[in-house]
């Protein structure tokens, strides 16, 4: 299996899914103002 990832744009906010080679699904909402906190690892 491969990782694969897929983003959804929206006027107000960004999603992010991932599913790795393991099976395990990621997924984060980000929202596009310059007053929402960034991604941090």
């Amino acid at each position: 299996m491969r990782t694969v990832s897929g983003l959804d744009v929206h006027k107000d906010s960004v999603y992010l899914c991932i599913l790795s080679s393991t099976g395990e699904i990621y997924e984060k909402k980000f929202g596009v103002l310059t007053t929402e906190p960034y991604f941090r690892k």
